[in-house]
């Protein structure tokens, strides 16, 4: 009996979010109970809770091995390595389900399937899972998605039909449309508009100058950017219009709109990461580097870590030394919030440690990036170890950073230091027999060799 208790406070605390107390009401259990196959879905609760996939993992294969398998386990792996975009492991444990079975229960993996799939831009398998999950239950999220899907393979009027049963929800008029929008179906997005009265048309003529100006149909773009900005204040669209301008050598209107654009600090119509980068590419045309400028727009990269980036790549990218050191050390920002976001902090961090010569710091920094984003920074790391004269850490990083021309740069400087023939050999042999269309910097590559290897460097 007082198990039961126990499983129904632990049960009560992870349906309220109590999750801190749960984790401790587990390892209590655990002390009393062992690790039954309450102790592992529990667990499981949480962890997936808090995200952390990876001890998700690890703790659903304990369960297997302690004989625990059933269609639950299966389930949580899947959803932990959905979690961490591992789609085809998802859908490898999702199927490990009972799936011909008639159970209700097994709608959310069915579906976490489909999803999958999305992810994977297989949409016809996609289609299939949405589909059967829709027999039972047409709940909006399905449907939306599963119009996307049929979107993505050309059949317009089936998404139409699907699109058409989520019009009473108004926070998906503006998503639907931009579907549309982006599979270049504007008259399609024309009549949600229209049906629903949930959406400007300037509101929709920005999506539509947004997608053509992104895709570079930019004489497309033109007539919708200009409607968008009859009733939009947008910087955003300004710097836009003004590209479009200045490609169409008309500088003198390009260059009043950039000086508007770095006039006004009010954020009106945009998002912050779009008010920051125009301004700061309106700057950079403008060539202006003043710091007082920059510092107008501080307020709006705090809670952006896109826009905090934006900020302080302006300042690498004109030598400001000082204001960097400011940012990062005065400035509060957000964390990142996604891959993209993550990836492009991380590069303009390590790029300001390398520009200030802080090379330990920079491979203390590689060091702590997770394993699966490690590979965007490689180059980072290499050049660091060669100017701390680690020539051994750089030619160890052979097979991680090849092949790429910069990289076998400086590769081969430290095989120049250490004398290592045989390894100088694999790189010529690399770099002769890569395709230059493919590769980066192979030109590059060998005019070095040209200019810094003579007959005194002697091959094996």
């Amino acid at each position: 009996m007082m198990q039961e208790k126990m499983q129904d406070l632990i049960i009560e605390q992870i349906e309220n979010d109590d999750l801190e107390n749960a984790e401790h009401s587990i390892q209590e259990y655990c002390f009393e109970y062992g690790k039954d196959e309450f102790y592992y879905m529990a667990s499981s609760d949480v962890l997936l809770a808090n995200e952390e996939y990876d001890y998700v993992i690890e703790l659903m294969n304990d369960a297997l091995e302690d004989g625990i398998e059933n269609d639950i386990v299966y389930e949580r792996l899947g959803d932990a390595y959905f979690g961490l975009q591992d789609f085809e492991n998802a859908i490898q444990n999702f199927k490990q389900c009972h799936l011909e079975q008639d159970d209700p229960n097994l709608m959310h993996t069915i579906y976490m399937i489909g999803l999958s799939y999305f992810h994977l831009q297989d949409y016809d398998h996609a289609i299939s899972y949405f589909e059967d999950v829709l027999l039972e239950n047409e709940t909006p999220e399905v449907l939306y998605n599963c119009a996307v899907s049929y979107l993505c393979i050309g059949k317009v009027s089936r998404a139409m039909d699907y699109f058409e049963k989520l019009l009473d929800n108004d926070y998906l008029i503006e998503p639907i449309c931009q579907e549309l929008i982006f599979a270049n179906c504007f008259d399609e997005a024309d009549q949600i508009a229209q049906k629903t009265n949930m959406i400007s048309s300037a509101s929709l003529s920005r999506i539509k100058a947004d997608y053509l100006f992104t895709n570079n149909r930019l004489d497309e773009a033109l007539p919708y950017i200009l409607e968008a900005l009859k009733e939009i204040n947008s910087d955003a669209l300004k710097y836009n219009l003004a590209s479009i301008y200045e490609k169409n050598n008309d500088f003198d209107n390009a260059n009043i709109l950039f000086h508007e654009i770095i006039e006004n600090y009010e954020l009106k119509d945009d998002e912050p990461f779009d008010f920051v980068l125009a301004h700061t590419e309106a700057l950079k045309h403008l060539n202006i580097s003043n710091i007082q400028y920059l510092r107008c727009l501080e307020s709006y990269v705090q809670d952006n870590c896109g826009a905090f980036t934006l900020l302080l790549k302006f300042a690498l990218d004109h030598d400001l030394y000082d204001y960097q050191d400011y940012l990062l050390n005065d400035v509060n920002h957000a964390e990142p919030e996604s891959d993209s976001e993550y990836i492009f902090y991380m590069m303009i961090l390590l790029d300001i440690h390398l520009k200030h010569k802080r090379y330990e710091m920079v491979v203390d920094i590689f060091d702590h990036i997770p394993k699966e984003y490690q590979t965007y920074f490689l180059t980072h790391k290499l050049k660091a170890l060669y100017q701390l004269e680690d020539y051994e850490g750089v030619i160890g990083m052979y097979d991680d950073v090849m092949p790429d021309g910069y990289n076998a740069i400086i590769i081969l400087k430290a095989c120049l230091k250490l004398e290592r023939y045989s390894v100088s050999n694999r790189l010529f042999n690399d770099m002769l027999q890569v395709d230059p269309e493919k590769v980066e910097g192979k030109k590059i590559f060998w005019e070095y060799v040209v200019d810094h290897v003579d007959s005194s460097f002697n091959l094996e």
